[in-house]
């Protein structure tokens, strides 16, 4: 709305509270006391924090009016629309003696127009999104191999855990049958499984291990003789609230102790310990077929462990660009999709559900299916080709390198396949 600079600096006075509970009753008061309106910015009824405040200013003696739930929504999330009409509305109503409405209403008019336009493009409404993994998530691996497991096996009782994980619980996974809190998933899965006929399995995040799921979940269940799989997604950090470091974060210099998982687990006691590495589909699917069909018992631990794309990414990318700037070599994965081999059946991304993977029109006039394409936010993990291989899919995906600073005999070498390719084209 014009109401502040790129870096942020609002005209607007904003009090950003890092802490909800419990509200500091003399911040709240300090900040309302030389004003005549405050308007409170919370999701979702009942309004507690729109409430207390009203309560320290009351106590306070002060007059300062509070406004929250009478311009903004008591229900749904406050996106940059809803809050856009929200505010809009807030200013032309109370700011007209320390604000330049005009603006206000020109930045209000201009953003009607655009999504008015933007709406006229659309042919139909578009489907809502449905929350899912990150491109690259190492989660996603694991879901597929789940799947591809029960296949054999048969469904199983799925505990969910808080965090990323509870995005399995949607298509095209369809994986937890309960959730009950953060590192609660063996707990909870220790009420059902007496009734089921196959043996359950726990999801447990390595943030949620350290926070709950040692000692209610892991020790509970050895020490009550549980009998089912639990598997931990070894990340390295709290990755759905930021990806925060945890005490067997490998890559933090300030925080974390270095204490290992596997090494605790075997300490409690746990017989039955396998570390998979989450992109490895194939060998992850035959060591879940393993631990829900053995005759051992007690508890099956299954670490799945692999680092987040991404935040691998983050950190090699300062890497790369020093190696890059002096001049030496550097390769960079890339994956795609023969449109020559792929049938168009579209099974890939049923099974990995992975943003990165679309369609696009098929190349070949005599089939009419769209075929599976690699887009550009691709963050090279190669699930797509490990999940092919693993479910037995047709092979269409590649992997191909891309070099900077190549040296002569790559140059050389590159010459002579392209020349070889384009005499074998006609070209």
């Amino acid at each position: 709305m014009g109401l502040a600079d790129d870096d942020g600096r609002s005209d607007i006075d904003i009090l950003c509270l890092n802490m909800t509970y419990p509200l500091v009753p003399d911040e709240i008061v300090e900040f309302a006391r030389d004003k005549d309106r405050v308007l409170i910015l919370e999701e979702g009824n009942p309004a507690y924090m729109e409430q207390q405040a009203l309560c320290f200013i009351v106590d306070a003696g002060l007059s300062t009016r509070i406004d929250g739930k009478n311009y903004l929504p008591e229900v749904s999330e406050y996106t940059g629309e809803v809050l856009a009409s929200g505010l809009g509305r807030y200013f032309t109503e109370n700011g007209g003696n320390i604000l330049d409405l005009e603006t206000v209403r020109e930045r209000m008019e201009r953003m009607e127009r655009v999504r008015a336009a933007a709406g006229a493009l659309m042919e139909a409404p578009l489907p809502p999104r449905q929350p899912i993994f990150c491109t690259g998530c190492p989660e996603r691996p694991v879901f597929g191999a789940i799947k591809l497991a029960e296949r054999e096996v048969g469904k199983v009782h799925v505990s969910a855990d808080i965090g990323c994980h509870a995005f399995a619980t949607f298509a095209p996974f369809n994986q937890g049958n309960s959730i009950l809190g953060y590192g609660l998933s063996l707990a909870s899965m220790a009420a059902v499984t007496p009734m089921q006929e196959r043996r359950s399995l726990a999801i447990m995040g390595d943030g949620s291990f350290w926070h709950n799921g040692l000692q209610t979940g892991v020790a509970s269940n050895l020490y009550n003789k549980g009998d089912g799989v639990l598997i931990i997604m070894n990340n390295g950090y709290t990755s759905t609230t930021g990806q925060q470091v945890i005490p067997s974060s490998k890559h933090s210099e300030i925080f974390g102790t270095g204490a290992k998982i596997a090494t605790k687990l075997e300490a409690l006691g746990v017989k039955r310990l396998k570390t998979v590495r989450t992109y490895s589909v194939e060998m992850m699917v035959k060591t879940l077929k393993e631990a829900f069909t053995t005759t051992q018992k007690g508890l099956k631990v299954i670490i799945a462990d692999g680092e987040f794309m991404l935040a691998r990414q983050r950190r090699e990318w300062s890497e790369k660009a020093k190696v890059l700037k002096e001049g030496r070599r550097v390769e960079q994965a890339k994956f795609g999709v023969d449109a020559e081999v792929c049938t168009g059946d579209h099974s890939c991304i049923r099974l990995s559900g992975c943003p990165s993977l679309g369609v696009r029109a098929n190349p070949d006039p005599l089939r009419k299916d769209p075929i599976a394409e690699v887009k550009q936010d691709c963050m090279a993990c190669g699930l797509c080709g490990e999940m092919a291989h693993a479910a037995v899919l047709y092979p269409s995906f590649y992997r191909a390198a891309r070099i900077h600073n190549a040296g002569w005999f790559e140059r050389r070498l590159h010459g002579l396949r392209s020349r070889v390719i384009a005499a074998m084209a006609g070209v």
